[in-house]
């Protein structure tokens, strides 16, 4: 399976390699990209996005999902953006409500280049799973489905499912038997099955249990 985007390495705009200009080597770049994107909240954030139903987090939803505060979280979306692999997205429509978010955050064109060549595409399948298999309280849920924006043609292309393979629909299972089993998790929400015994004071984005 594979959502290759096959455009070049290279950000809009006529501008250089956010990893190194000419003078660096190639191999130092790709040091640098990976280095980058594997840090532990930038990699929350990315597979956070990329397994969102519509490619578009907001900072609560990203805040619900990743195991940060909402401080750091900011901190590390403003270096993804600095790098050019996320951008902020605004929604300027009149079909939102009135409590309904207007800004998201997205991957961008060279941002889906570079996650192609590190081979992040091909998990989008198996990060949908997880989330569409996540309890969402009404405030994120409402987040969820508020109108966004159009992403990039190649954006959204590349971030397509593909009809789903069998190898692909086995790793989808293990993922998910494993997170049953022994209570293995990627993001940091409760199961789509909440725990009826356990109390959620009000305001609060997740099950009192799921804090400590």
């Amino acid at each position: 399976m594979s959502n290759s985007v096959g455009s070049p390495r290279n950000p809009g705009g006529g501008e250089g390699d956010p990893f190194g200009d000419d003078d660096v080597l190639p191999i130092e770049k790709q040091r640098r990209a990976h280095q980058f994107l594997t840090q532990e909240t930038r990699y929350h954030i990315i597979q956070a996005v990329l397994g969102h139903p519509r490619y578009l987090g907001t900072l609560d939803e990203l805040e619900y999902l990743v195991p940060k505060n909402r401080s750091t979280i900011r901190e590390h979306l403003d270096r993804l953006a600095d790098k050019q692999v996320m951008t902020k997205y605004k929604y300027r429509g009149d079909e939102a409500e009135r409590n309904d978010p207007r800004e998201f955050w997205g991957f961008t064109s060279y941002g889906i280049t570079i996650l192609d060549e590190y081979s992040y595409l091909r998990y989008v399948p198996v990060l949908r799973a997880l989330q569409e298999h996540l309890y969402l309280t009404e405030k994120i849920e409402r987040h969820q489905n508020a109108p966004r924006p159009d992403l990039p043609e190649n954006v959204s292309d590349a971030l397509r499912i593909p009809e789903i393979d069998d190898e692909t629909e086995a790793i989808i299972d293990d993922v998910l038997a494993a997170r049953d089993r022994d209570g293995s998790r990627l993001f940091d929400a409760p199961p789509i099955e909440p725990d009826e015994a356990v109390e959620t004071e009000d305001g609060a984005d997740r099950p009192l249990d799921e804090l400590f």
